[in-house]
């Protein structure tokens, strides 16, 4: 079983500026304007998270998600690697949309610092700045709709190799 330690509150200088600077640093800098990721910036908290900790554990409530700094996270399926990610990517954005129980666990595979965004700010970034937000939510969207593409191909391609 997969130790759960709690992701602990890094004190990295957390600036607009440098929230900005990891979020450009993810696939979403290519479709937000550098004044526009400052703005957004402003509703991420910066966490660190020692290698081993667990993060998100499957099953558990969840509504936040996850930008990686530094670092990787493993995710997991009934204790299985099923991918790893690494600087830049997301993780946990369905639990914004949905605040279904999570569907997987993420375990920093080494020492990782991520930026975090919950429902509650997400929310509240609608109300303040709802094109930004609607930013958000279409690449959370785009994301969700890759990985189901790439989840149906390899669906797809195990069901078609074992064909009795």
């Amino acid at each position: 079983m997969i130790e759960a330690n709690v992701p602990k509150l890094i004190s990295i200088e957390s600036t607009l500026e440098s929230n900005a600077q990891i979020l450009d640093s993810s696939h979403w800098g290519e479709d937000f304007t550098w004044e526009q990721l400052q703005t957004v910036s402003y509703y991420f908290k910066p966490y660190g998270a020692p290698k081993g900790t667990v993060i998100y554990k499957e099953g558990e409530p969840g509504s936040s998600m996850g930008v990686i700094a530094k670092g990787a996270i493993g995710v997991y399926k009934n204790d299985k690697l099923i991918s790893t990610l690494r600087v830049g990517r997301t993780f946990g954005e369905m639990s914004v949309i949905d605040t279904q129980p999570r569907s997987a666990t993420a375990r920093a595979e080494k020492d990782t610092v991520f930026l975090s965004m919950d429902r509650n700010s997400m929310m509240i970034l609608a109300d303040q700045h709802p094109a930004l937000a609607f930013k958000i939510i279409w690449n959370i969207s785009r994301a969700l709709s890759q990985r189901l593409r790439l989840t149906s191909a390899q669906l797809a391609e195990f069901l078609a190799s074992n064909v009795i």
